[in-house]
C-alpha cells in the first residue's frame, strides 16, 4: 500500500488530488496538510512513499520543504501553478512536475512514472542515503555487512563496524534490495552471495554464517521457503547439523 502526503493549501485542489490518488491506486493511505510546518511535522511522524507538493503555500516557499526532505526515502511530484519553477525543482531531485489545473491524464502519467521508477529501483539501487550528524550520507550497498531491525527503523551495519540508522523499516528495505538481499529473519537482512553456510541446531533452529564469519539467526519458515526449496543455492552452501 502506498502512503501519500499531499501538501496543498487550497482545499478543493487537495481533495481533487486525493480523489485521483484513490482512483489510481487500489490501496493507498492519503494524508492532507496545508502548510510547510504541518508537512514537516507529518514527515517526522509518518513514513511516506510519495509526496505531492505545491510550491506556494499561503506565502510559504515549498522549496524549504524540499530542502528539509532532500535525504528522505520517498519520491516527490510537484503540483503548482508556477511552471517557471520547474527547473529549480528538478535540481532537488523531484520525480515530475504537474501544472495546475490538474487533469486526470497528466496525473496518471506522473503516477505511472512514479510506479515505473519504484519498480526499476530494485535493479538500479547501488547505495542507500541516510542522515548522519545532520548531513546526508550515501552508503554503497557493497559496504553493507547486514541490516538489522530497530523498531520502526533499520540499522545498517557496515564491514567497518559502523552502524547507521535508516528511516525505512525492514519490509521497505527488503523490497528495495530484493535483487541482492534476502530477509533471513524478521530482524535481519543479508546479501545473498555473502552467505557462507547454514547451520541446523535441531528442533527447527537454524543459523546462517556469513563469509565474514558473522553468525545470524535464520527463521524456520525462511529456511523452508527460500533455502530448502532453492536446491541450486543450498547445494552451494555447506549445511552443518548439530544434534
Amino acid at each position: 500500500m502506498n502512503t501519500i502526503l499531499i501538501v496543498e493549501d487550497i482545499p478543493l485542489v487537495a481533495e481533487r488530488v486525493a480523489d485521483l490518488c484513490h482512483q489510481h491506486f487500489q490501496y493507498c493511505d492519503v494524508h492532507l496538510v496545508s502548510s510547510t510546518q504541518m508537512a514537516k511535522e507529518s514527515l517526522s511522524q509518518h513514513r511516506y512513499d510519495l509526496m505531492l507538493l505545491d510550491l506556494n503555500l499561503n506565502g510559504d516557499d515549498g522549496f524549504s520543504l524540499l530542502e528539509h526532505a532532500s535525504s528522505a526515502s520517498f519520491h516527490t511530484i510537484i503540483i503548482t501553478a508556477s511552471p517557471e519553477k520547474a527547473t529549480k525543482a528538478f535540481d532537488y531531485g523531484v520525480l515530475d512536475f504537474i501544472t495546475k489545473p490538474v487533469t486526470e491524464k497528466r496525473f496518471k502519467q506522473a503516477i505511472e512514472r512514479y510506479e515505473n521508477v519504484t519498480q526499476n529501483s530494485r535493479q538500479q539501487i547501488s547505495q542507500l542515503s541516510i542522515k548522519h550528524s545532520g548531513k546526508v550520507m550515501f552508503i554503497p550497498v557493497e559496504d553493507i555487512h547486514f541490516i538489522q531491525a530497530a523498531g520502526n527503523y533499520s540499522e545498517i551495519i557496515t564491514y567497518s563496524n559502523q552502524t547507521f540508522l535508516h528511516d525505512k523499516n525492514m519490509e521497505q528495505l527488503t523490497k528495495m534490495l530484493a535483487t541482492k538481499f534476502v530477509r533471513i529473519h524478521r530482524s535481519y537482512l543479508v546479501e545473498k552471495n555473502k552467505i557462507g553456510a547454514i547451520s541446523n541446531y535441531g528442533s527447527g533452529k537454524y543459523k546462517i554464517t556469513l563469509k565474514s564469519g558473522q553468525q545470524l539467526p535464520l527463521s524456520r519458515s525462511v529456511y523452508k521457503e527460500t533455502f530448502k526449496k532453492a536446491n541450486a543455492l543450498v547445494s552451494l552452501l555447506p549445511i552443518y547439523h548439530f544434534f
